[in-house]
Parts: C-alpha cells; structure tokens; sequence
C-alpha cells in the first residue's frame, strides 16, 4: 500500500518508529483539508502530540479523540459518513491512537485513506 510505504520512508528517514511516522503522514494530508471549527482543536493536540511536544501528552490526545466523537455524535446516526465535514473527522480519528502494531497500522491506513479520498 502507498501510504505504508511513504509512512515507512518517514520513518526510516526521521529514525522513528513505523506507527509515529504512520501518523505524522496522516497529519500531513490533514493539515491541507478544510477542517471543521469543531475538531480544530483535536487537530491541533495531534499535531503536538505526535511532533514530540513535551506539553502534550497520551492523556490529552484521548480527550483529542473524545471531543472528535463529540463532533461525530452530532451528526443523525450514519449521516456523517455521507458528508466531507464528517469523514475528515473520522480521518482524524486515525491520530488520536498512540500506538499500534503492524495489523493497525495497515488497517487505520485503510481507514484513513478511505476517509479522506471517499468523493461519495
């Protein structure tokens, strides 16, 4: 797959994990998309977060993950897959995990990509 492909050049290149240079890729893509007020915030935390802040920790990229299903759970039930708004906040639900495996980050790559490249 593309995206675990560039992740692992990130990662190789960066002397970081696989899942850290998974997400640091995912947020690349998000940072060009029009990203809801509501999950700006959430956004912002990933970011931090995953560049190695020292003022965020795995606490707050939890609380990152709550408010986005806060925003998720605004939408009628199943609606928010069928709007942009509402798969740029499930993407970003891709980035608030601290860690993974190799079966994860396969399947949140699958999920990301579906997410944001979905035009339906």
């Amino acid at each position: 797959m593309e995206i675990l492909a560039a992740a692992e050049a990130i990662s190789s290149a960066e002397g970081i994990d696989e899942w850290r240079g998974l997400m640091k890729l995912l947020l690349q893509h998000l940072s060009v998309l029009p990203i809801p007020p509501e999950i700006q915030s959430p956004l912002r935390t990933a970011e931090a977060y995953w560049s190695g802040s020292s003022a965020v920790n795995a606490d707050d990229l939890e609380q990152a993950k709550s408010k986005t299903w806060e925003y998720l759970d605004s939408f009628p039930r199943g609606a928010d897959l069928k709007t942009r708004e509402g798969r740029i906040a499930r993407a970003l639900l891709c980035v608030t995990e601290p860690d993974g495996d190799l079966e994860a980050q396969s399947m949140t790559a699958d999920w990301f990509a579906a997410m944001i490249w979905n035009e339906s």
